[in-house]
């Protein structure tokens, strides 16, 4: 605990209602030069209860400091059992003075005694003991006795406990060179003035390349892995991401809680280089089909290395030029054939766009320990749009169909369940709502020959869900929940008029 105390320096009102004994010529000298000799007291001429507000000394918070919490402390005396002084601490606040409740003086104290009032751990107004409030500091004494039975008030004090911005000492690991894909993180909690224990952790790990970008920030840029701001008491963590071989940066910064709010220290770093051996980079080879509407991977590794029991191959998307990375569906682990290939799909892709991908080796040795290669070179595939309706069961891709003729998209909804409550007397109607749900709507689609019905069929009855992609350039998963078809003979052909009714679901 790191206490300043600050003394009155002026007097805000009530000047005429109180006198000053002993010699000093102003209420707020009286009020802090430390000496019984000279104290402050109502006027034998007022009656009744009476107000003295005094303003107090400021001082100054530095960035590695913040207000924990501020108390009063009033040395006063009262003649005989019927004293009754208040002392309360406040602020002048936006124009307005507020206080807590007063720090009650009741009895006799014949002799001068130093009364504590509790801590506060915010203005009285609820808002933070920030440099401001803290600069208008208040304190009010009531006096409610009179003529003989006045009270004295010797001092005044604030007390003001200072909690300082804690510290990394230091990111003790990992350093130098390391074989592992995730390296153990270790580093020290320092408070010299509180004490304190760490509350909050955040990690974050650049690699090279990111730290010497044009630009940036270790508060603001994208890192390669980050643990967030994480409750965290333990002085260690292990990176949560696979890295490869590089030169690296892991940033640490701790925290402890200051009433409610994490203090956060500065940022401390060790640098670091991953090295090991694994399987070399694979080659990708993609092809989009426009029939099939779905991007086509061929990946081509190498034989297994000695030092490995198996590997995998990895793919990625990105939908914006390369900024963000997601793995498509189930390209996260794809298995490798006898020859060293990987073969998969990517059905999901929005049209319209230019899509980048991406892959990669991920060697396992004998303890299950990954060592993944680095990323192959980026790939643009032009996702083309065909101008038609598609409907894709990514369960079952043999399901999928384009051309699909929608008529139109029938009046879509957004349901929110409520309930209206309507009390007796009340001028407005109380809503119960839960959140709000996606889209509900209905398709109207038309076959004309069997050839389209028997197409069409196996999916509009498939009970999972579906990836609409309309010509606008637009998707959505929905789920089907009623299925409705009329059916006319035409000319030898068998005309079908299907309705679709859908929930929109979460991907």
């Amino acid at each position: 605990m790191a206490v300043t105390t600050v003394l009155a320096n002026a007097v805000a009102s009530g000047t005429t209602l109180y006198t000053i004994t002993g010699g000093s010529a102003t209420i707020q000298a009286a009020l802090n030069d430390g000496s019984d000799g000279t104290y402050v007291q109502k006027a034998n001429t007022v009656l009744g209860g009476a107000d003295l507000i005094m303003d107090f000394g400021t001082l100054t918070l530095t960035s590695a400091q913040r207000v924990k919490q501020v108390r009063v402390r009033a040395r006063c005396s009262t003649p005989n059992d019927s004293g009754k002084i208040n002392v309360y601490l406040g602020a002048l606040i936006t124009r307005k003075n507020y206080f807590y409740t007063g720090l009650a003086i009741r009895g006799a104290y014949t002799s001068a005694t130093t009364f504590t009032g509790p801590y506060y751990t915010a203005a009285p107004d609820g808002s933070d003991w920030t440099q401001t409030n803290v600069n208008n500091i208040r304190v009010k004494v009531e006096e409610y006795k009179d003529t003989t039975d006045r009270g004295k008030i010797y001092e005044l004090y604030v007390d003001v406990d200072i909690a300082a911005q804690p510290s990394v000492g230091t990111v003790s690991a990992p350093v130098s060179t390391v074989s592992t894909t995730t390296p153990d993180i270790t580093w020290t909690y320092v408070d010299a003035t509180d004490g304190s224990t760490q509350e909050y952790v955040e990690i974050k790990v650049f690699s090279s390349a990111q730290y010497n970008a044009a630009g940036w920030s270790v508060s603001t840029s994208t890192p390669t892995w980050t643990s967030g701001a994480i409750a965290q008491t333990d002085l260690n963590s292990v990176v949560g991401t696979l890295l490869v071989p590089a030169t690296y940066r892991c940033f640490v910064r701790v925290a402890k809680d200051i009433n409610g709010s994490a203090f956060w220290s500065d940022w401390t770093y060790s640098e670091f280089n991953v090295s090991y051996s694994t399987q070399a980079v694979p080659t990708m080879v993609v092809a989009w089909s426009a029939t099939l509407a779905k991007a086509s991977f061929t990946n081509q590794g190498t034989s297994l290395g000695a030092a490995f029991t198996s590997q995998y191959h990895q793919i990625q998307r990105s939908d914006d030029s390369g900024v963000t990375w997601d793995y498509i569906r189930d390209g996260e682990r794809i298995t490798l054939n006898a020859s060293n290939q990987s073969v998969i799909a990517d059905y999901e892709a929005p049209r319209g766009i230019t899509a980048y991908y991406r892959c990669r080796a991920v060697a396992v040795d004998s303890n299950s320990i990954e060592y993944p290669s680095g990323w192959s070179v980026t790939q643009q595939v032009l996702i083309t749009n065909d101008n038609t309706w598609w409907f894709k069961c990514i369960e079952d891709p043999t399901l999928n169909k384009g051309s699909i003729r929608v008529l139109k998209e029938l009046d879509v909804q957004v349901d929110e369940p409520n309930t209206v409550f309507r009390p007796l007397g009340a001028t407005k109607p109380i809503i119960v709502a839960g959140p709000l749900q996606g889209e509900d709507g209905a398709y109207n689609i038309k076959t004309v020959t069997e050839t389209e019905w028997d197409a069409v069929y196996p999916l509009i009855v498939h009970q999972g869900k579906l990836l609409v992609q309309d010509p606008y350039g637009n998707q959505k998963w929905i789920r089907i929940t009623d299925r409705k078809w009329t059916a006319e003979s035409q000319s030898d052909n068998v005309y079908r008029d299907i309705t679709l009714t859908y929930v929109e679901i979460a991907e």
